[in-house]
């Protein structure tokens, strides 16, 4: 050939590149436009190819025939906004894919790639060779987005797949409109489904409804009241009586507070479940002479339960009955593998001798069942016709007492705690009284174990520690300088959640520093739950806080259980000082307890100290500090100031 001919053969060479270029992208084209035409496979028109599943797998096969995939996964989006594996390319099984895909949603890429609306590609990065990458490529129609497209890939199959590319987002384009397709159909078929069994079923479940507990299954207060009535209207047996029980949970609130109310929906599924098994069978009903048929048990609502026994041949028979059921609900319950210890009160009226309708019947057991909840729980309680009264008296004083915040009707009385040591008034404790409208100031007692069982006593609470730190700037502008102060704790609000840092946030809003407060839990609080209680005293201690143990020697506590709490202070209960040094039991026991105090390094309070007689015992056995009338009655802070200045002992 001669330099002459040279560009004529090469122009020759690039013809025959470009025919053969332009003859594979014909073949191409011809090739796509056959995977386009078996799309009509991925349309959810068809009843056979509805389900997600059976369209997934329809555009995956039209997708691998355009892309050479090492492994491929599609997301389907739920009602909450997540995206879920649906569909997984056939013969691959490991969990790299799924992990690979966490990591871009924790990175944000997934998201972005979702607004894309085009093939993204990034580098698969992780335990892949390094020319591996992700495809990924929205699956949504104009209007709604149903999924995401996520691929793997090699790079050489990567540089062959523009063009497959630019088809996979036309086969994902018709992948959304198939599955919305077949989302509707299967809506609307759902809807005509639930009308059809709503139509059968309507009569039936409205009636049942109406007259049953969805939670449990059991008779609800509408039925339990019928059947009541319609018992009263035809008893059977002239000698025989309608017992009416109402039952609940002691502190019920407590399983929903701390587990959450689905730990109190299984535990109150499990007692009706347990409650219906037990007592609704022969064996239990012929121990106390009754037939099945003359037990109605109920849910009335909440961890409210509700019993019918009729024609019970005596009370002693309904006392056996409300025992045994007493007994077999309070004992640990396994609740979401927590241990769960649970109690129950009782109430029961008694036909015809409490009432002769149902309703006075139920309101009667009500008024019995919270007279046992006052007498202590985990018991029961027969109704008395004083019972109403006294519900009533709580009730308006309950009412009172949550307005009485708001209206500013408390006031805090300091009681001295004098130091035998040096004479001083070491520190003061806060109690609080209430300036009743109308029955004049009402000591804690009045009011407290309502507050309690209310829940008042929580802001109540906050309200006594404000006003003290309040009180203890007034002393020093008075040019007294505040001894330590003493703050009781109920049960409540020792369980209070964010107790430590709500009384963190006081304090220091005050400007006020935490070894100033001593805050003072009775020994039998401490004691209904060990674990939680060591806890909330450590946090306490470590803001730094002083903590003191009130009542001691009523809680029955051990020293095993003593020794792990970082308290400052015992204090000694006025029931075991009252009648030192003359009861030889008291006397020991007081000893006992300022030995221990001491071998503990723990400063000991005496409570209640009234005589010279007391004092002088005390002073015998080194008793550090002492408080009761002796020196003085608690004082509202008028007179504080005054007993301040002018106090002296040596």
């Amino acid at each position: 050939m001669t330099k002459k001919d040279s560009p004529h053969r090469a122009e020759i060479d690039y013809l025959r590149e470009r025919v053969a270029y332009l003859e594979a992208a014909n073949h191409w084209h011809h090739y796509a436009m056959d995977v386009l035409a078996s799309m009509t496979s991925i349309f959810g028109d068809h009843r056979h190819n509805r389900d997600t599943q059976t369209i997934l797998k329809c555009a995956h096969d039209c997708v691998i025939r355009v892309l050479t995939l090492e492994d491929a996964g599609y997301y389907i989006v739920d009602d909450d906004s997540n995206f879920n594996l649906a569909y997984r390319q056939p013969g691959c099984t490991d969990e790299e894919l799924e992990a690979a895909v966490e990591c871009l949603i924790d990175e944000g890429k997934f998201a972005w790639a979702i607004n894309q609306n085009h093939p993204v590609c990034i580098h698969a990065g992780g335990r892949y060779p390094a020319d591996t990458h992700l495809v990924m490529h929205v699956v949504s129609t104009r209007t709604r987005i149903r999924g995401m497209f996520v691929g793997r890939i090699r790079g050489t199959a990567l540089r062959a797949a523009e063009s497959g590319l630019k088809v996979l987002s036309i086969i994902l384009f018709n992948t959304a409109y198939a599955l919305e397709s077949a989302a509707l159909y299967a809506l609307r078929e759902q809807q005509h489904q639930t009308l059809r069994k709503i139509t059968q079923r309507q009569s039936k479940e409205l009636l049942h409804q109406h007259s049953h507990d969805t939670l449990t299954g059991l008779p609800n207060r509408v039925l339990f009241s019928d059947r009541l009535s319609q018992l009263m209207q035809r008893r059977g047996v002239p000698d025989g009586h309608i017992a009416v029980i109402l039952m609940d949970l002691d502190h019920f609130k407590r399983v929903n507070d701390s587990l959450g109310h689905r730990a109190g929906d299984i535990l109150i599924r499990r007692l009706a479940g347990e409650m219906r098994n037990t007592f609704l069978s022969a064996e239990v009903t012929r121990r106390y002479h009754l037939d099945v048929a003359n037990v109605t048990l109920s849910r009335l609502g909440g961890d409210e339960f509700g019993i019918i026994l009729d024609n019970v041949a005596s009370l002693d028979l309904v006392a056996r009955f409300v025992q045994q059921l007493i007994e077999s609900i309070s004992r640990e319950h396994e609740v979401m593998d927590h241990q769960v210890f649970i109690t129950c009160s009782a109430g029961i009226s008694i036909h015809p001798f409490d009432g002769n309708d149902a309703d006075t019947l139920i309101k009667n057991a009500d008024a019995a069942m919270y007279e046992a909840k006052q007498r202590g729980r985990n018991l029961y309680q027969f109704y008395t016709k004083d019972l109403n009264s006294q519900t009533y008296r709580h009730l308006v004083l309950e009412n009172q007492l949550v307005k009485a915040l708001a209206r500013d009707e408390f006031d805090i009385h300091y009681q001295p705690q004098v130091s035998l040591r040096t004479g001083k008034v070491e520190a003061l404790e806060a109690l609080v009284r209430w300036h009743h409208p109308e029955k004049g100031l009402l000591s804690p007692a009045h009011f407290i174990p309502i507050a309690e069982d209310t829940g008042i006593i929580e802001g109540l609470g906050l309200w006594v520690l404000k006003r003290v730190c309040e009180d203890m700037h007034r002393l020093r502008e008075a040019d007294i300088e505040p001894p330590r102060m003493a703050i009781n704790l109920s049960a409540r609000q020792f369980r209070q959640a964010k107790l430590v840092e709500r009384y963190a946030a006081i304090l220091k809003e005050h400007d006020i520093s935490p070894h100033r407060i001593e805050l003072e839990l009775t020994e039998s609080t401490i004691m209904q739950d060990i674990h939680v209680a060591v806890d909330m005293f450590r946090q306490l201690h470590q803001l730094g806080f002083r903590l003191a143990v009130d009542d001691f020697g009523t809680g029955y506590s051990s020293l095993n259980n003593l020794k792990h709490f970082p308290i400052h202070t015992l204090k000694i209960d006025r029931s075991f000082v009252s009648d030192t040094p003359h009861d030889r039991d008291d006397t020991a026991i007081v000893t006992a307890i300022v030995a221990m105090a001491k071998g503990l390094g723990l400063e000991v309070v005496a409570e209640g100290v009234e005589n010279e007689e007391q004092l002088a015992f005390l002073k015998q056995l080194d008793c550090e500090f002492i408080q009761g009338y002796y020196f003085s009655k608690p004082l509202p802070f008028s007179e504080l100031c005054e007993y301040l200045k002018a106090f002296s002992y040596s």
